[in-house]
């Protein structure tokens, strides 16, 4: 069995891991990470409304299926030539974005005129998809650290008409700088990205357990100042786009176990792993969930939704 994953080109490392986090599925799952992933959008409501987006796309033979938690997402079928070519793409009536990171923000909900926070902004697609939920209105401070992608996340937000959005050149350790509370808070988190091998195969080699615990203290200390800055009754969504426990569920049951905080229930995706390497967990870990390229179609994908109680 393991052979396979081997076969794959995953280092022994994570193949063992991976082998006995699922068994069999492991194989399955590595697989399914060899295929490109379905190429997705999202239609810009600040733009222009679903109905009239998407018929002008057909009218020109694209054919696209819904992102069941998404309502404004779509993923394609049927691609005549590039969409990234057409003027709706051109224009900001669409953005490209992979299914599972339009969850993020749906889950967040966050509304017209609240105070907002994106921690690890860049791109922008996660941002960009706040801002439109909030119907421009209200607040997002956005915070990322490569100049270069936070440029890319400029002209991103530009092009989709986002009105209502502070980019902040800076890692997002210093959001208490600001002295503001928020309502809500998105912590994509920065991560090995073992979920995404699709289009990053290198990781299923040059990753090591130091880049997962290098990975973990920064997330554990990113959700601690997120914590520290979210109103009572606030919500904090975490993701990340790895598959290991480590940056997962463990990151998960630390926040539990060291904060006023309760998870609330998501819709879409697995449960989390409750008794990952034979280490018990709280059964309140099942209410995060996870996406699974086998199953969903998507990138290895992570995600929690946070209470703040006090």
């Amino acid at each position: 069995m393991l052979e396979k994953l081997f076969s794959l080109g995953y280092s022994k490392t994570f193949a063992e891991r991976y082998y006995q986090l699922w068994g069999e599925r492991a194989i399955r799952i590595a697989e399914a990470m060899e295929k490109p992933l379905p190429r997705c959008f999202r239609v810009n409501t600040l733009k222009g409304t679903i109905s009239e987006i998407t018929k002008r796309l057909m009218k020109k033979g694209f054919q696209f299926t819904r992102v069941p938690w998404a309502r404004e997402g779509f993923c394609l079928t049927r691609e005549p030539f590039s969409i990234t070519s057409t003027p709706e793409y051109l224009t900001g009536l669409i953005y490209i974005q992979e299914a599972s990171s339009m969850y993020p923000p749906v889950a967040l909900d966050p509304k017209p005129g609240e105070i907002v926070a994106d921690m690890a902004a860049a791109p922008g697609g996660k941002t960009s998809y706040m801002a439109q939920l909030m119907e421009n209105k209200g607040l997002i401070f956005a915070f990322d650290v490569d100049e270069d992608r936070l440029k890319e996340t400029r002209l991103n937000l530009s092009r989709l008409g986002v009105l209502n959005t502070i980019l902040i050149h800076k890692s997002s350790l210093y959001i208490d700088e600001l002295n503001m509370v928020f309502d809500k808070i998105l912590l994509d988190a920065p991560c090995t990205g073992s979920g995404t091998i699709h289009k990053n195969p290198e990781r299923k080699y040059n990753r090591t357990l130091e880049d997962i615990k290098f990975c973990q203290g920064l997330q554990m200390k990113m959700i601690e100042k997120a914590l520290e800055v979210l109103k009572p009754g606030g919500i904090l969504v975490y993701s990340t786009c790895s598959l290991e426990p480590e940056e997962n569920e463990f990151v998960i049951q630390w926040a539990l176990d060291n904060f006023d905080i309760e998870l609330l229930p998501l819709k879409y995706g697995e449960p989390a792993l409750v008794n990952p390497f034979g280490i018990e967990l709280s059964p309140e870990i099942k209410k995060a969930r996870r996406f699974y390229p086998d199953t969903h179609k998507t990138s290895g994908f992570f995600i929690a939704k946070i209470r703040k109680r006090s």
